[in-house]
């Protein structure tokens, strides 16, 4: 009889045993987000300049295929399996033998045509994702993978030999669980039995489990509990999850004092049952017993009878929990005068806590307690002053700062609510955030460590709180400390601070020639120009026009004079043509659709998007107030945008 078998493999498995796959028609399409993708390349990305021995991918299942020997249908794990052979086909050199088996394509697919005709020729379709017609919507997901895929080599891999070492790697230490079930199982009941299994036991219920095993006193360990359950569920405000966690947002509303103490909330916790088991053998045969608080629909906490659509919401997170948990060690550690974790890598969490936090011998109940009371005020500081996606359309996100406020209701004696409620004058600090968390790696963002901790410390209003951020900003990022580690920095950042001054020279710290560096200038700074041009708005006589000006994902240096002009009479930026006054950062979309046009056409296409309400870039405006452009302009932009960024210095150092 066959029998179900699993084995650990590589990539280089795969290409010694000739193996080819299939995504069968049943399967769903490829649905992953940019954000997915982004996160899977960073991922193996620091694991290669860790230099680590293996990545763990995950685990896929297969099921022979009988219409042609070595070929395998993947019935589970398709997704990152797709994208890794697109990453593949990318990057080439060592990995091009995992794309193609001689002429054919080692990942096939029976979907739908036009999907095996995109993976077939791998040609550019951007102009069909514009497309509404269904005959492409299955191809839309696939082609912004690519081309996120497509930013991050050139982001991250800066030249030949990285993208050589990096191929090599991916080839030989990227492992995965291949588990082939034999055809002649019942499929149905496998389909059925993936389809319907629970969420699997996270590394941070895991930790949880492990934690609370050093706090004797079961009333007080299931307490603890219930706090760390309410700080993992992180699309959601906090006061709305602890509501939700005890049953009554009043209750919440009334222990909030401009802040929570953490012992009133402790107190609204109900401990009384004791059937609650926490030890890790059982958590590990029941995990949806230990699952997180579900985040139900906000409307059933009662709101406030004067709530606004806007407070309705939804939220996301920037960070998933594995994150903040290890932002909040860092934080700890560094309270306790310990040595810094080397690196925020929530795929080692437990590996990570068991160096730093649960091997060493000072370990005991009042460490753990103190460690989830930290984890607690990082929490509650995380979501008071650190930006969150929020819905404010049609599938439309927007980073955004909202205040909690407590307010009564009128004609009902001590009743109080607490409201998230959007303020005009927090917009520059989420502009600023919003800055960082583009211009940063999305799994680490590490200037959130000393930021939170100042806020724990500090307990700041909203307006110490922006300028503290632009001063931890200009020391991280706008000074001469790339010889330091960016986690290194950010420690330091908590105590000595000030002892970096911030400098427009850094901006030219790539190569000897400052003036030449084109689209080797690192991203950060085109969205550090756009905040010091927002912040300057009034300065630069576009207060109404850029109010409320929102930050973007942007990944993509135009040339506002082309590199090859269409004709050669375009030609009218040599000497600054690869300098910052020439130089934009816009979507990939939006340079492709300027492409090599004249300055004129450009800037109609410009002046029709702003009427409709979109501007490519503030930079942008500023330029396209001219009506032509040479050298002599560029310069004299040049020599502006440094102008700002001096008085910006000198104004926040």
């Amino acid at each position: 009889m066959d029998k179900v078998k699993s084995q650990l493999i590589s990539i280089t498995t795969v290409v010694e045993k000739e193996w080819e796959f299939n995504i069968p028609i049943y399967q769903r399409l490829y649905v992953w987000t940019e954000e997915q993708v982004k996160t899977l390349f960073e991922d193996l990305h620091t694991a290669y300049i860790s230099g680590k021995d293996l990545y763990y991918l995950g685990g896929i299942i297969t099921v022979p295929n009988t219409m042609k020997p070595n070929l395998y249908d993947l019935v589970d794990g398709q997704q990152r399996f797709t994208t890794l052979w697109m990453l593949s086909n990318e990057i080439a050199r060592a990995l091009l033998p995992f794309t193609y088996n001689g002429k054919n394509l080692r990942l096939q697919f029976s979907i739908r045509e036009n999907v095996s005709e995109y993976f077939t020729s791998m040609r550019q379709i951007a102009n069909k994702l514009d497309k509404s017609s269904s005959d492409y919507s299955d191809l839309i997901q696939l082609g912004k993978a690519r081309n996120v895929i497509r930013q991050l080599i050139e982001k991250h891999l800066i030249n030949e030999a990285e993208k050589q070492a990096f191929s090599k790697f991916v080839f030989e230490n990227v492992k995965m669980v291949k588990t082939t079930v034999p055809p002649s199982n019942d499929l149905n009941k496998l389909f059925e039995a993936l389809n319907n299994r629970g969420a699997q036991l996270e590394h941070h219920e895991i930790l949880k489990a492990r934690l609370l095993s050093f706090i004797k006193n079961v009333n007080k360990r299931q307490q603890y509990a219930k706090l760390w359950q309410a700080c993992s569920v992180m699309d959601n405000y906090f006061e709305r999850i602890i509501a939700l966690e005890t049953g009554s947002a009043q209750n919440v509303a009334s222990k909030y004092y401009n802040g929570f103490v953490l012992d009133d909330i402790l107190g609204l916790f109900d401990y009384t049952d004791k059937s609650m088991e926490l030890s890790l053998s059982e958590v590990l045969k029941n995990p949806e017993k230990y699952s997180t608080i579900p985040n139900t629909n906000i409307r059933k906490l009662a709101p406030h009878p004067e709530a606004t659509d806007d407070e309705f919401e939804a939220v996301r997170s920037i960070l998933s929990f594995p994150q903040l948990l290890l932002h909040a060690l860092r934080i700890f550690l560094f309270k306790q005068g310990k040595e810094d974790i080397k690196r925020i890598n929530e795929k080692e969490l437990l590996d990570i806590f068991d160096k730093h936090f649960l091997k060493p011998n000072y370990l005991d109940e009042e460490t753990v307690i103190s460690f989830i009371r930290i984890l607690f005020e990082v929490r509650y500081a995380f979501d008071r002053y650190v930006i969150k996606w929020i819905t404010v359309g049609d599938q439309k996100e927007e980073h955004m700062v909202k205040d909690v406020y407590k307010q009564n209701q009128k004609r009902r004696g001590q009743t109080y609510y607490l409201r998230r409620l959007k303020r005009e004058d927090l917009h520059g600090l989420s502009l600023l955030q919003s800055i960082l968390y583009h211009s940063q790696q999305n799994t680490t963002q590490y200037w959130l460590t000393p930021f939170l901790n100042w806020m724990i410390d500090e307990k700041p209003g909203f307006t110490d709180a922006f300028n503290w951020l632009k001063y931890l900003d200009n020391t991280l990022f706008s000074s001469n400390t790339e010889s330091i580690p960016l986690p290194e920095r950010t420690i330091q950042s908590m105590t000595d601070y000030l002892e970096y001054i911030p400098a427009p020279e850094a901006i030219f710290g790539i190569t000897d020639n400052p003036f030449d560096e084109g689209t080797a200038f690192p991203h950060y700074w085109f969205y550090k120009i756009e905040f010091v041009l927002w912040y300057y708005r009034s300065k630069l006589g576009k207060l109404g026009d850029w109010k409320d000006y929102k930050i973007t994902a942007r990944n993509s240096i135009e040339h506002i004079a082309p590199q090859t002009p269409a004709f050669a009479d375009n030609e009218v930026c040599i000497k600054m043509l690869d300098t910052m006054g020439n130089l934009v950062l816009v979507t990939r979309s939006i340079n492709s659709e300027y492409s090599n046009r004249a300055f004129g056409v450009k800037k109609s296409m410009f002046l029709d998007k702003k009427k409709k309400g979109s501007i490519d870039s503030l930079k942008s405006d500023l330029i396209y107030e001219h009506n032509s452009w040479n050298d002599k302009l560029a310069k004299k932009h040049f020599e502006k945008i440094m102008g700002l960024l001096v008085d910006y210095f000198n104004e926040h150092k």
